[in-house]
């Protein structure tokens, strides 16, 4: 089978001629990615090749290496920088699938064999974008010298050196600043790579022209992203191949739901005109989608995971086709969760609906047991936010932890996490160490009566605040789970039979 590239995309049946023009248009690079992994590839690439397709943005990318160990770049050079993307899911109720060649990445560079090939980028006048998605190890600042012939191991390294060029080129012009966007899972992403570059500026001991050239004339953008990109289809490539005709092996599949917040002290839309392109891009504050994002998507996540697996169900896509427990995850959404989030009424009920289609994508197998990984973090962080300290807790929000209470029960113990078995399956807990060994030695008392439940929940080191208010009804739902099993608790819920105190 032969291999996508620029001559097999000429003549191959499967590419329409429309995706074929664009493969084969001149368009200047007029952005540097730091990162070509699956998400970029199936996330932003995927924005750009739409905005191409309109006449939009008419530019493509440089793709730079982020560690030393990557392996993309030469499969990129393989395949002439092409690959292919398939956004497969569920849309307005309905199961979609679209399927074509992306060729926004113009090149892609190894920085630790080919540094002064990356530093020579500033001296390009079209390049005026700078996007990231380097992981959040990636946003880190990491103490190294300056970088005459070699590159940082360091994302902030790499970007300061590439910014100390360009302002050397061209004098410290007030015009050729970078307009700089991370899309990193860090909160205020964007704040604290500028934080960074200049720490190590200062570090390398830079002019303080630069310094200031850095503040006044680059804009360095907070974001928030979201789509699940599971990437390479694994288990599916063979059909994929058969049906399209060709090998790539950077095929990389994403979810149809997209949302990127980007705040922006300088206004940016006209420059990258996402929403003309019928993307779902926000130009606004990061902080009130943060939180609608937070709150009606990983908490409903944290939430659900416990509950689905104690009840015998494994993925999410399982949990949404079972008629009770996906009963238990729409109330928790729109009763529980989605009243407590001050945004627009219409937005956050869109976004609610979208959650629910989002669960229900039957490409992506999205396992419990991942979901269940630190949970208690996660429970700090995502839910518990949610709820005043004095407030009656919700009866989901009490079941769900009655069944993490079960589900953190050790089989056998290891470094660093221990093992659970429900219905003879085995399942990894990995959490913070604090709350393992409170789960260890709460499983090997002799009984687990309501004085220990209540001693459990009452450590604010474990859920950050003093849970034991809540004693009776998690204990009640506890011992229900006990006798009956979490299928027949969370029905119980459902029509309003569950014991409560």
């Amino acid at each position: 089978m032969e291999r996508l590239n620029r001559e097999t995309a000429a003549h191959l049946p499967t590419i329409d001629d429309s995706n074929k023009s664009m493969i084969n248009k001149e368009l200047p690079i007029r952005a540097i990615q730091f990162g070509e992994g699956n998400f970029l590839r199936g996330y932003l690439n995927w924005m750009l090749e739409r905005m191409n397709r309109q006449q939009l943005f008419k530019g493509r990318t440089v793709a730079i290496q982020p560690t030393p160990h990557g392996k993309v770049v030469p499969k990129l050079e393989k395949q002439d920088h092409l690959y292919t993307t398939i956004i497969q899911g569920m849309e307005d109720g309905e199961e979609v699938q679209h399927v074509e060649v992306n060729s926004t990445i113009a090149r892609s560079i190894n920085p630790y064999d080919a540094w002064e090939s990356l530093l020579a980028l500033a001296e390009q006048d079209s390049i005026e974008f700078i996007f990231s998605n380097t992981t959040e190890a990636g946003l880190v600042y990491m103490q190294e010298e300056y970088p005459e012939k070699e590159s940082p191991l360091s994302f902030p390294g790499k970007l300061a050196a590439l910014m100390y060029r360009r302002f050397i080129h061209t004098k410290g012009d007030p015009q050729s600043g970078f307009k700089i966007i991370p899309c990193e899972l860090v909160e205020d992403n964007g704040k604290l790579l500028k934080s960074i570059v200049v720490r190590l500026a200062k570090e390398w001991s830079l002019p303080t022209s630069f310094l200031k050239w850095v503040d006044d004339h680059n804009v360095f953008c907070d974001t928030l992203v979201d789509r699940i990109v599971p990437g390479y289809p694994g288990e599916s490539v063979e059909q994929w191949q058969k049906k399209l005709g060709y090998e790539d092996v950077l095929m990389t599949v994403g979810e149809p739901f997209h949302l990127f917040v980007i705040e922006s002290e300088l206004p940016l839309e006209h420059k990258l005109p996402f929403q003309k392109a019928g993307l779902q891009v926000k130009w606004a504050e990061v902080k009130p989608y943060r939180d609608l994002k937070v709150g009606l998507l990983n908490a409903p996540h944290t939430l659900l995971f416990s509950v689905g697996f104690m009840s015998g169900l494994r993925t999410v896509k399982e949990v949404m086709a079972d008629n009770v427990v996906s009963t238990y995850v729409r109330h928790v959404l729109y009763k529980d969760l989605l009243p407590r989030l001050s945004f627009d009424d219409t937005e956050k009920s869109q976004f609610a609906d979208s959650v629910i289609e989002r669960f229900q994508n039957p490409f992506v197998k999205h396992r419990l047991s991942d979901l269940g990984q630190n949970a208690v973090q996660k429970l700090k962080s995502r839910v518990f936010p949610l709820i005043s300290e004095d407030e009656k807790l919700p009866e989901s929000i009490a079941l769900s932890l009655a069944s993490l209470l079960h589900y953190y029960k050790p089989h056998t113990i290891h470094e660093g996490h221990f093992t659970g078995v429900h219905n003879g399956e085995k399942y990894k807990v990995r959490d913070d160490q604090v709350v393992l060994e409170a789960f260890i030695d709460f499983w090997s008392k002799d009984k687990q009566g309501k004085e220990e439940v209540r001693s459990l929940l009452r450590e604010e080191k474990l859920w950050g605040r003093d849970l034991a208010l809540y004693t009776d009804m998690i204990f009640n739902y506890f011992e229900d789970i006990n006798q009956h099993g979490a299928k027949t608790t969370t029905e119980s819920l459902s029509e309003g039979k569950a014991s409560k105190t």
